[in-house]
């Protein structure tokens, strides 16, 4: 489960919990005799008042008696210990009702849960860092190469889903691919984009128990890898090579996937063209839909540089 399916689910969970206690409450005190049948009468009276309102005509004194009525209901409740928002659902969000959405879209307490499930989350890199926080880090650390990486990856974010296809961050050990890569994904993850971040060895994994399954079980293995908003695979060529598995499988997902999609590796072109076929390396170099950028340690070199106009 992603950050925000796991977001959702957590306040889909506050949402019943506050509902559930307040009808336990409103069940708890309709046991009373007293009181049920003080809220009858206020219940009758509320419909008659609407129903003569509705037809313009004269309520008489039916709203000083529902006055009455309601100020011995409430005393009532007081003497059974509960008070008027004991049977209202107590919300953790009073803006979206724990629903995650408002008119205008994703709730922002459903934004700041995503960040803390993605600053919890061992599995994806980055620490939760913003990516302008992380340019700074590389910035007083005296770090070019990193500091533009994290510029361009900014800029990579702002234009979220309007990116190439396919980023590849490729280096050597250590220069810092997969916490970029894992930056990115948290600071999509906090604006609710749906991201899969995988390491090689489980996506290939995943292809494996893809490939074993039986048909009806199929889609549910595949579907999240073609759905992500963002996808990142982690670490390429460190899985083990599958005879009908691994490089089928990544062609199939690099070919169908219709969104964004990050790859780390420590392979060089020549290597990743050896382990990968022509089929696979063409799609990673594509120049219409992919961007490589090599990572040497010290200057980056973009090898597909960016120039006024192109898509980032």
């Amino acid at each position: 489960m992603n950050a925000k399916a796991l977001a959702y689910k957590i306040i889909s969970d506050r949402k019943e919990q506050a509902e559930e206690t307040a009808r336990k409450n409103s069940e708890e005190l309709l046991k009373d005799a007293e009181y049920y049948a003080l809220n009858s009468e206020c219940k009758k009276l509320v419909f008659e008042i609407a129903r003569l309102g509705s037809q313009n005509k004269d309520t008489g004194d039916l709203n000083k008696k529902y006055s009455e009525l309601s100020e011995r209901r409430a005393l009532r409740m007081k003497e059974l210990g509960k008070t008027p928002d004991d049977i209202v659902p107590k919300y953790f969000c009073p803006v979206c009702h724990d629903t995650g959405v408002t008119s205008e879209g994703d709730c922002a307490c459903l934004k700041e849960l995503v960040y803390r499930i993605v600053r919890e989350d061992a599995s994806v890199p980055g620490n939760g860092m913003s990516i302008p926080e992380a340019a700074a880090r590389e910035e007083a650390a005296d770090n070019p190469e990193l500091s533009s990486l994290y510029k361009l990856l900014l800029r990579y974010v702002a234009s979220f889903p309007e990116v190439r296809k396919i980023y590849l961050l490729s280096g050597p050990v250590g220069v810092g691919k997969s916490f970029a890569a894992g930056v990115v994904a948290g600071e999509l993850m906090r604006q609710g984009h749906t991201t899969l971040f995988l390491g090689a060895n489980k996506l290939n994994d995943r292809f494996l128990r893809y490939h074993l399954a039986d048909l009806s079980a199929k889609r549910e293995l595949f579907a999240p890898l073609l759905e992500a908003e963002l996808l990142v695979i982690d670490d390429l060529g460190s899985e083990t090579l599958l005879n009908n598995v691994t490089v089928n499988y990544l062609y199939n997902l690099l070919t169908e996937r219709e969104f964004p999609t990050i790859i780390t590796t420590n392979l060089g072109e020549k290597e990743l063209r050896n382990r990968y076929t022509d089929r696979i390396f063409s799609r990673l170099m594509d120049a219409e839909n992919s961007k490589v950028l090599k990572l040497n340690g010290r200057d980056m070199r973009l090898r597909k540089g960016l120039s006024r106009g192109e898509k980032k």
